[in-house]
């Protein structure tokens, strides 16, 4: 069994349960901060751990690593801007939602390129 398909997954339906979850915390439900951020960071090292596969995977053309990269990045952006807004800094609010949906962009387009790459290489496989 491949686990980088099933750690895209989880990464992607962890993005999605952030979404929700960030904007309960942002509508006053502050006992889900600690879930929120506990998911963050173990989100954080699911997106290294990708990372790290797409560096090490032989058939990986350049762009998936490029756009893991970016993705860590701007994962560990949305965590410090998330710590920011813990500490009262209140106008990052709607830079830390811009950035959850920058970082759900980036997670369906890495499950996309990695389909087509498997298909792609489904097919020659079988012929």
């Amino acid at each position: 069994m491949k686990f980088a398909p099933v750690l895209g997954s989880l990464v992607l339906f962890g993005v999605i349960v952030q979404i929700i979850l960030g904007f309960q915390v942002s509508a006053g439900v502050d006992e889900l901060i600690g879930t929120h951020i506990l998911i963050g960071v173990v989100g954080l090292v699911l997106v290294l751990v990708l990372t790290a596969m797409a560096f090490r995977s032989k058939p990986a053309t350049i762009y998936p690593k490029i756009i893991m990269v970016i993705l860590t990045l701007v994962v560990l952006v949305q965590i410090g801007l998330g710590f920011q807004l813990l500490n009262g800094a209140d106008a990052l609010a709607v830079s830390h939602q811009a950035n959850a949906f920058v970082i759900l962009g980036l997670s369906v387009l890495i499950g996309a390129i990695t389909m087509k790459a498997a298909k792609k290489q489904s097919n020659a496989s079988s012929s």
